[in-house]
């Protein structure tokens, strides 16, 4: 080949003594850049289109996050002197709440229990005065016990009808095989002033974060007890945070029923998406309940754990507790916020749809353009 190079022009074009060469060469020149730049357009296109769905998917994220119905509930437990108290916060969207009666069995204790219309125990007591609820947690993985039997029941039943104490509680749950995950932690405490919350530990065994020894509390909300240390819990939800501040700055003799009604009452939420739809408040101690009707702590409804036993009465709906104005004023507010929640949906599935045409319209221009480009 390079006999064929006479020499260079002056912006470095190759001269050939033959044309024929020169021709050939020429040609495979332009092949080469042809297919080269047809390459390094593919790679742009693809970079591009990559781009693009990074884009799209990242604005999807972000007009879709508000649609997810949170499952908040917070719940605590509080001891002072010969005082103990359970209060939860049940935050979810469906407002068909109930409580219903377990009466006592051939060895079993008998229970009070709140829930939703598909009548799973969210949470309760029993007529020993230990009490459970549950938080909401993204999934945990657990390592399964085949040797184990299997829980054959809802957790919180297995507890209150078998165990008067969170130490049997907690030696009986253990004897059980729970399966490969957990999608939440429960919340013990017993009339003695004992605490724990049962969640997925780090190393995929069943953990038990208990509540110290005298006088204090045992907060839990949406985070899991067993991953973050006492001392690093600070800052991971507000909600945890201001029940912890305010029931230590509980000062003596202020520990009452009244007072954890404002803990609650400080901590509950409200949304298009989820309300705080009761509070329950239990005198572990005493065996009374006072529950409270969407968010409104006006209005308590004393229940004695003693005489719905006696009763052992059909599931009730919660609002048939409470005066017309309370529930009133409860189906107003759930009102409002449906016609928000549809409204938003409306929005996110325009925000979608204009998402999703806005990215193929850009990948469409910017491939068209660069198909219209010289290479």
């Amino acid at each position: 080949m390079y006999g064929v190079i006479s020499g260079y022009t002056s912006d470095y074009r190759v001269v050939f003594r033959d044309a024929r060469y020169g021709n050939k060469v020429l040609d495979m020149c332009n092949h080469l850049s042809v297919t080269r730049a047809q390459g390094e357009t593919h790679k742009r296109r693809v970079e591009m289109f990559r781009r693009l769905s990074v884009i799209c998917l990242l604005l999807l994220s972000l007009v879709s996050v508000s649609a997810s119905a949170t499952e908040a509930c917070t719940i605590l437990t509080a001891t002072q002197d010969d005082r103990v108290f359970f209060g939860n916060n049940e935050d979810y969207s469906n407002p068909d709440t109930y409580y219903w009666v377990v009466p006592p069995g051939n060895g079993t204790y008998g229970g009070v229990f709140f829930g939703f219309d598909d009548l799973w125990p969210q949470g309760g007591v029993n007529e020993m005065g230990l009490a459970f609820d549950i938080n909401a947690l993204p999934e945990a993985p657990l390592n399964p016990n085949p040797e184990l039997p299997g829980l054959y029941d809802y957790e919180g039943y297995i507890a209150l009808k078998n165990c008067a104490t969170v130490d049997e509680a907690v030696e009986l749950l253990s004897g059980y095989d729970w399966g490969e995950a957990m999608w939440g932690q429960i919340h013990l405490a017993d009339a003695k002033g004992d605490a724990v919350v049962i969640s997925a530990g780090p190393d995929g065994e069943l953990s038990f974060t208990k509540k110290a020894k005298g006088d204090g509390a045992l907060v839990s909300t949406n985070f899991n007890l067993a991953f973050t240390p006492d001392d690093e819990r600070t800052g991971l939800c507000c909600r945890y945070d201001e029940a912890v501040e305010l029931l230590e700055a509980c000062g003596d003799g202020g520990l009452t029923s009244e007072f954890v009604r404002g803990v609650l009452d400080a901590v509950h939420v409200e949304g298009a998406y989820s309300n705080t739809l009761y509070s329950s408040v239990f005198d572990l101690r005493n065996g009374v309940i006072d529950v409270y009707y969407f968010h409104q702590y006006d209005e308590a409804v004393r229940l004695v754990v003693a005489d719905e036993l006696a009763r052992a009465h059909e599931p009730v709906p919660l609002r048939d507790l409470f005066s017309e104005t309370t529930v009133e004023r409860a189906s107003e507010e759930q009102s409002r916020y449906v016609l928000q929640d549809r409204i938003g949906n409306i929005l996110e599935l325009s925000s979608a749809v204009a998402v999703i045409v806005c990215g193929y319209y850009l990948f469409r221009r910017v491939r068209s353009r660069q198909t219209l480009s010289p290479p």
